[in-house]
């Protein structure tokens, strides 16, 4: 495989899926202040709001935010951090709550990864109010100052149900595994789902789930209809291929092509077990923190940023397998290991138009 961003097509336009799709301390938050490095005065203070903490992915997501901000205090890059988790299920009003208590401490770059795309507005409008530098991520925002970082939740859509007809040889009977019905990512990933459809005439769809991105929900809705079905070649989901197979293997049934969620322990068992030829995993990066982080960090510096910055999802064929199934931890989400320097890439990348062109981000080794 080209080590290219235009050979796996995760180049976009909007938004993240992980959490939407899917979704530190004991009063929910932690400092970083006693996380290494003397810190530099000059250097900014940074705060990020997390509305929900209850699954891999986002705890993947604070951990790798963590350790990259406890180094750039170290480097001087940053002169503090602190990490705030709303105790609720992704509540709106909560993280509200949460991010004008935040204010009260005036840091220079806030990080927002949102329960709601409308109603954290106004509390943002607040905080450019106080010239903090605001960086929304894993979300699109409705927010005149707030800069975004995102994957692209119709491109993942695209890559992974191609992927997936294309295993079954572009023919056959196909399950859809469906998110969170209702919210608006999940209908942009359907709405690509089915036009993807559209260019193979010899895929018959034979029933539809709701798996909520997540493999124990999938797993349940898929066991509950098996029994009815008849043979099936593919099942095109987002993010819970995990929990799929093993509804297969309950069935006594071959697993099909499916497009698995990049966890070690997903990771591990298509490497343990036998899966139809084509499989991936993919999912949006959780380290998409850390470029949220040196996004506002280049923002808070004056330099040029766009308003919205596209960067790649995580995507793993076979080839690739046994490397990223080495470098992830059982309990993590697979996540591109970037840096300072690779962020400001992509944003030159970003404000060039040369996502096409631009080398992936190298395969993390185990921490």
């Amino acid at each position: 495989m080209s080590n290219k961003f235009k050979t796996i097509s995760v180049v976009g336009t909007t938004l993240v899926l992980a959490a939407s799709l899917v979704a530190c301390s004991d009063d929910g938050g932690s400092t970083g202040g006693g996380n290494g490095g003397e810190g530099n005065g000059d250097a900014p203070t940074v705060a990020l709001s997390n509305a929900y903490i209850g699954n891999s992915w986002r705890q993947t997501m604070i951990n790798k935010f963590e350790g990259a901000a406890a180094d750039a205090k170290e480097q001087g890059i940053i002169s503090d951090f602190k990490v705030s988790n709303a105790p609720g299920e992704n509540s709106a009003t909560d993280q509200i709550a949460q991010i004008k208590s935040i204010l009260l401490e005036d840091p220079d770059i806030l990080l927002i990864n949102p329960a709601s795309p409308t109603a954290l507005s106004p509390v943002i409008a607040d905080a450019c109010a106080q010239d903090i530098t605001v960086v929304v991520f894993d979300s699109d925002v409705e927010s005149d100052c707030a800069y975004v970082v995102t994957n692209s939740f119709p491109e993942w859509a695209r890559v992974s149900t191609e992927a997936v007809i294309e295993a079954m040889g572009g023919e056959g009977n196909l399950l859809i595994s469906r998110g969170v019905v209702g919210s608006d990512p999940e209908a942009q990933f359907y709405e690509a789902q089915m036009e993807v459809l559209e260019n193979y005439p010899d895929i018959n769809v034979v029933g539809e789930v709701t798996g909520m991105c997540s493999s124990s929900d999938a797993q349940k809705a898929v066991v509950g209809v098996l029994p009815s079905m008849p043979e099936i070649d593919g099942v095109a989901g987002c993010g819970d291929g995990f929990g799929i197979a093993q509804a297969f293997i309950s069935a006594d049934r071959e697993i099909p092509a499916i497009a698995f969620e990049p966890s070690g322990r997903a990771l591990e068992f298509w490497e343990s077990n036998e899966v139809a030829e084509g499989s991936i995993a993919i999912m949006s990066d959780p380290a998409q923190s850390i470029v949220a982080l040196y996004v506002g960090v280049a923002i808070h510096e004056g330099r040029d940023v766009p308003e919205t910055t596209i960067y790649p999802s995580v995507l793993i064929n076979e080839e690739d397998l046994d490397e990223w199934a080495n470098a992830v931890g059982d309990d993590e989400i697979a996540s591109w290991p970037w840096t300072k320097d690779l962020v400001d890439e992509y944003i030159e990348a970003n404000i060039n138009d040369t996502l096409d062109s631009i080398d992936l981000p190298p395969v993390p080794t185990l921490d």
